[in-house]
């Protein structure tokens, strides 16, 4: 992976600018860096060092006729097969890299070229014939990219900071952005907590013209060549599991792991062993609270499979240690606790290698979470009167202890009484995320009319054939909004940020498809979620971890915010410090940390929803420009030097 930056149309010599930014993505690609002029712009990268090690994969990299230069961050899984294309159409090669592949695919295909790529990406294409540059995005998001118009150009970024702290934009909050992060726990794409600037949807393209003018058109949706394997589903899923990962094995560094013990990593592990023959690297986060530790199962999947397992131990200290650096890791709140072990985990993985695998993306594929199952049993009870299922919900928060316990039955319950008459894509929402509509204009001091509300995003976004099941459509509302802009971010920035590239087998374009083609009858049966996983994996895995339910990589945030980060918490959402920013009521933060302080209810969702917020405010609060560093190498056929 890698880090891309660079602006469009510059009004003028935005250098500081840019040596800013590449400074600012430093931590996303450390090998090396490189900054090369294009008609009335630059192309910046910041490399990650994973196939062709050579200065031969460096960039920015023009094609070998010098028509087109391109700035990436990503993996393209199907290279090998697209360049003996290229190879048969004439093409030569100069590297051994994925990156040339694209620019050799645009070459013969044109945008036509963007959809043919099997990868997670984002990369700003430039053509030199035509003058137009391509910002694209992978069509499951995983990989980020940001750009915000400017009076001084169209600017462009693997990260917000690199737009927010070099001085290229204001940082300004966008209050519709504000009110669905509240909701929701993060921002969806294309929205932006910063005024301005937009997320480019996943699957698209932003077509910027010579004249300025700028389009854009969604270029892959995976609904194409879907195959329906209802003949022998459980052998097809190994098959495409198993293509999967060894495509996603192939590095010229080492590649490892990562093994929490649940099902969707252990499928992931137990494949990388079978493909390479050999064990493989495996790391794992564990905690002292046994409500929260999962290394019974862990170790059992490792001594399962042979691995060589590496293991380190959670503690509040490591929050603490953190906390400071919340803002500047995740870029834009993403209120998920979980962010601090992924983070340790990486940092902790980086020391042995460069490249691993995880299983995100099962649980949004083939129905993995809690909700899944509950939107099923919720959708009978929609035709309940509404003030009744109030009275239910009201009745279980004053009538069932808490308990700080992850994903405790008490806060499963209420959670699923919560909104159970709405609609099941805006009711899916609410049960992940954390305020409801109402409990926001009680906590902003200036409540604004919704500009875009919740329930238009879900339904305009959420877009399937209509025989499509409920399920599918719940299945599709978290891969395009949950696992994009909350899971994906999440993994992103703290395997960056330790310049440790992270894989995901279950996004493969290819698995993906297959789930997509697959009836519902096998995603989740009665109450069995990933029932089709569960089969592939008794026969491969121990009984235990074929039949474990959801777990959740949590964090007890509960426990620690009433003891060890209590100090923290509360001077953090002090009334003094929210008086500096204007945006949220002291009063009602104060309750509900009083709530949670003396055990009345347990606020973690919303404790740390805010708690985020308000470290990113005091960031953004305290950006200036910096002073301008030493420029950076220009690379490229057809650059001209900076400096």
């Amino acid at each position: 992976m890698c880090g891309i930056y660079g602006v469009l149309h510059a009004g003028g010599d935005e250098a500081a600018v840019l040596v800013e930014m590449d400074q600012l993505l430093a931590h996303r690609g450390p090998d090396g860096a490189g900054l090369t002029r294009v008609r009335s712009g630059a192309l910046g990268h910041r490399r990650l060092s994973i196939r062709d090690l050579s200065p031969n994969g460096a960039q920015p990299m023009w094609d070998a006729s010098g028509r087109a230069c391109v700035v990436y961050n990503g993996e393209i899984y199907n290279h090998r097969e697209l360049r003996a294309e290229c190879e048969r159409a004439g093409l030569t090669f100069r590297s051994t890299s994925d990156t040339e592949v694209i620019l050799s695919q645009y070459v013969l295909h044109g945008e036509a070229a963007f959809s043919r790529l099997n990868g997670i990406f984002a990369f700003c294409l430039w053509d030199a014939d035509t003058g137009v540059a391509y910002l694209v995005r992978d069509p499951l998001g995983v990989k980020p990219l940001y750009y915000a118009p400017t009076s001084r150009g169209l600017y462009f970024a693997s990260e917000l900071k690199a737009l927010t702290h070099s001085g290229a934009v204001a940082p300004q909050v966008d209050h519709a952005a504000l009110r669905t992060y509240l909701q929701l726990d993060y921002v969806p794409s294309p929205l932006c907590l910063v005024r301005g600037v937009s997320k480019l949807r996943a699957g698209h393209l932003l077509a910027v013209h010579p004249d300025g003018r700028q389009e854009m058109r969604c270029f892959s949706t995976l609904e194409d060549a879907a195959r329906l394997p209802t003949e022998d589903p459980q052998g097809a899923f190994a098959d495409v599991i198993r293509s999967a990962v060894e495509r996603q094995l192939v590095a010229d560094v080492p590649v490892g792991v990562f093994l929490s013990g649940g099902l969707d990593s252990s499928i992931i592990a137990q494949t990388a062993t079978e493909v390479l023959g050999q064990p493989v690297e495996s790391f794992s986060i564990s905690f002292e609270d046994p409500s929260f530790d999962e290394s019974e199962h862990f170790q059992c999947v490792a001594k399962a499979i042979g691995s060589r397992q590496h293991t380190r131990v959670v503690r509040a200290a490591d929050l603490l240690e953190l906390l400071p650096r919340l803002p500047r890791l995740v870029c834009e709140p993403v209120a998920d606790g979980s962010i601090f072990p992924t983070y340790l985990l990486c940092r902790f993985a980086a020391e042995h290698v460069k490249v691993v695998l995880s299983g995100d993306g099962a649980d949004e594929l083939f129905a993995g979470y809690p909700t899944h199952v509950a939107g099923m049993l919720a959708e009978p009870l929609r035709a309940l009167p509404r003030t009744l299922t109030r009275l239910l919900a009201r009745a279980a928060h004053a009538g069932i202890p808490v308990s700080l316990d992850n994903l405790s039955r008490d806060y499963r319950l209420k959670k699923f009484l919560t909104g159970l008459a709405r609609d099941p894509l805006v009711r899916n929402a609410r049960w992940l995320g954390t305020f409801m509509p109402e409990q926001v204009d009680t906590l902003l001091v200036e409540p604004t009319r919704d500009t875009f509300p919740l329930e238009r995003l879900l339904h305009d976004e959420v877009r399937v054939p209509a025989q499509v099941s409920l399920l599918e459509r719940l299945l599709r509302m978290d891969q395009r909004f949950y696992l994009q802009d909350q899971v994906l971010v999440k993994v992103d920035r703290a395997s960056m940020a330790n310049s440790l590239e992270v894989r995901v087998p279950f996004l493969d374009h290819e698995v993906v498809r297959f789930s997509r083609a697959l009836p519902a009858r096998f995603k989740l049966r009665g109450l069995e979620s990933k029932h089709l996983l569960r089969r592939h994996a008794a026969a491969r895995l121990p009984p235990s971890i074929a039949a474990r339910g959801k777990k959740g990589f949590g964090t007890p945030l509960a426990r620690w915010f009433q003891r060890e980060l209590r100090e923290v918490l509360h001077d953090t959402l002090s009334p003094r410090v929210l008086a500096r920013h204007g945006l949220l009521r002291p009063g009602p933060v104060q309750a509900l940390l009083d709530a949670h302080q003396a055990g009345r209810r347990d606020h973690r969702k919303e404790l740390f929803n805010l708690l985020t917020l308000t470290l990113w405010l005091e960031d953004m609060r305290n950006v200036a420009r910096p002073a301008p560093r030493a420029p950076v190498e220009v690379v490229g056929a057809g650059g001209s030097r900076w400096g």
